[in-house]
């Protein structure tokens, strides 16, 4: 958008020095920026278009560590690192810090990329469609697939925006050349209305066969069809409708029968992406998280959920910067079995670093050898590191790596299930993870007709969730709700944009003083003579309150 704004300037200006000039001196430049001649082609508008799909997820996790995405790991406690880096230091330390938002400030560039990343991609977008609408790529079914592609990239790249920032402009065909700020309500109903549009191209008879080319998702199975692309669009419809809720009020708002909906006539295997940085395609936060405990670890305070022996209650209890590592014991298969470290080493492959853990065990219990910054005890560290993507790493980012999750679909489903008052069903979906990769005792059976009943287990249920009266904690046995939650986060961990942090955002568990969102970058503020934001912090605009589990 800033880039299209001081273009949009610089024509108007050279318009008028023309005027000023005899027109016996005008020449045509053909260096000066002309979008009718650069899309004059085809080819031209086409290759334009087919790489919005890269470019949205390099705007939202695959480009850059100087992201968004970075800052919502430790707002979520996915990730800790005490390093300045990306900012994750100060975004993650407790009590929360706001997010600044003026010029110069260390955290700039990540309030900054995703944003200018997602509006470059918008109005790239509708300039090909738009020039499309006036020309045509060859055919009508040629020129209709472009346009469902277009309307998707914008619905996602609109979802995008709606999630992260507090407001943002719409693009889109037909919008006004310099459209102004909309609230992220506003942003997240635009999103849906476009992937609306791309559903209606993709199944309209100009369509014919319709098929994208394997190249614009780059998904491991090739071409697209139709009923594909459908079930893609609609599983982005029912994340993006209850990611851009903000606090519990608005996420219990949610249209959940839409959502329903949408996730069960969505995906039907995980979606996922062919990576190779030297054609720009890869996740690049894995370039740094298997580096050492410096970038990455896991902090208690979401995994200890698991420990079933009360000394995740414990530490709760200790003062904040006293809290140091433990050994979480849980039937969860998905955490390294054993009642000693030496038991739990083995039971990571060694857990040497660059090991690739046993299939399904997705956290490694490190060698104490390589602690590293964890040796620093205090609430940031523990002794996990989620390594399920080490394979990945060792590959040099070479290989499959999943974009959106079979079960991240069923877990939308379930938790529409849930505020529908369908326990029966919300319980089918999340054993589906829970048991079979957990291992943990099934919902389906357990008679659990309302939340006031915890998930089965007893003493050794999963998850065991904080309740803090005072200043003081307890544990107890989650109810389905937290079932479902404890299963998103470990399926969706380093996956999704914003994974755990926008759903920890809806569900009201962030910390006290989290940002709830971005603000609008001081640059994009500066060129529209508005007044930059900063958002977040303990009692401050912006700031959550104190969460679920009185964190």
């Amino acid at each position: 958008m800033r880039l299209y704004q001081r273009s949009l300037m610089l024509m108007l200006g050279a318009v008028s020095l023309l005027t000023a000039c005899s027109t016996d001196l005008a020449v045509t430049n053909v260096n000066q920026a002309d979008i009718g001649r650069a899309l004059a082609r085809p080819g031209d508008i086409e290759n334009l278009l087919s790489g919005g799909f890269n470019q949205y997820f390099s705007a939202t996790m695959g480009g850059t560590n100087e992201s968004a995405d970075n800052s919502f790991m430790v707002f979520s406690f996915m990730n800790y690192s005490a390093l300045a880096n990306f900012n994750m230091g100060p975004r993650g330390g407790l009590p929360r810090n706001p997010i600044q938002n003026f010029q110069g400030n260390a955290g700039q560039a990540s309030v900054v990329n995703a944003f200018n990343g997602l509006s470059r991609l918008t109005r790239a977008a509708t300039l090909a469609m738009e020039q499309i609408s006036r020309t045509t790529l060859g055919s009508a079914a040629q020129d209709t697939r472009a346009n469902a592609y277009g309307k998707f990239v914008l619905g996602v790249a609109h979802g995008a925006l709606a999630m992260a920032y507090d407001s943002a402009a719409i693009v889109a065909p037909g919008a006004e050349p310099v459209p102004p700020l909309v609230a992220y309500d506003s942003l997240g109903r635009a999103a849906l209305a476009l992937l609306d549009g791309a559903i209606a191209d993709a199944t309209s008879p100009a369509a014919g066969t319709f098929s994208l080319p394997a190249a614009w998702l780059n998904l491991t199975t090739g071409a697209v069809n139709a009923a594909d692309f459908v079930r893609i669009v609609r599983s982005h419809k029912a994340r993006i409708r209850v990611s851009v809720a903000r606090n519990p009020a608005e996420r219990a708002a949610v249209n959940w029968p839409a959502v329903l909906a949408d996730a069960q006539n969505g995906i039907v295997a995980d979606l996922i992406i062919s990576h190779n940085p030297a054609t720009g395609w890869q996740q690049v936060w894995m370039g740094q998280h298997h580096v050492g405990t410096n970038w990455h670890v896991m902090t208690p305070f979401i995994i200890g959920m698991a420990d079933t022996t009360n000394v995740y209650e414990s530490w709760l209890n200790e003062p904040l910067l006293s809290r140091t590592p433990f050994l979480i014991r849980t039937p969860d298969l998905r955490f390294p079995a054993g009642a000693t470290r030496a038991a739990q080493n083995t039971a990571s492959n060694g857990g040497a670093t660059g090991v690739v853990n046993p299939v399904g065990v997705y956290f490694r219990n490190r060698l104490q050898a390589d602690d590293g910054a964890a040796n620093d005890g205090t609430w940031g560290f523990s002794f996990y590191d989620f390594v399920r993507f080490q394979g990945y790493f060792n590959a040099v980012r070479i290989g499959p790596y999943p974009y959106m999750t079979l079960i991240e679909n069923r877990m939308l489903q379930a938790e529409a299930a849930i505020r529908t008052g369908d326990f029966t069903t919300a319980a089918t979906l999340i054993d589906q993870s829970r048991v079979a990769r957990g291992g943990l005792p099934a919902l389906s059976g357990a008679g659990i007709t309302a939340l006031s009943q915890p998930v089965p287990g007893g003493s050794a249920c999963v998850p065991r969730v904080p309740v803090r009266t005072g200043n003081t904690f307890t544990t107890a046995c989650g109810n389905i709700l937290e079932a479902l939650k404890w299963e998103k986060r470990m399926e969706t961990a380093y996956i999704n944009f914003g994974a755990w942090y926008l759903d920890s955002r809806g569900w009201g568990d962030l910390a006290e003083g989290t940002p709830i969102h971005f603000p609008v970058p001081w640059q994009e503020q500066q060129i529209r003579l508005g007044e930059p934001a900063t958002v977040g912090g303990v009692g401050s605009p912006g700031g959550t309150p104190r969460g679920t589990y009185g964190f």
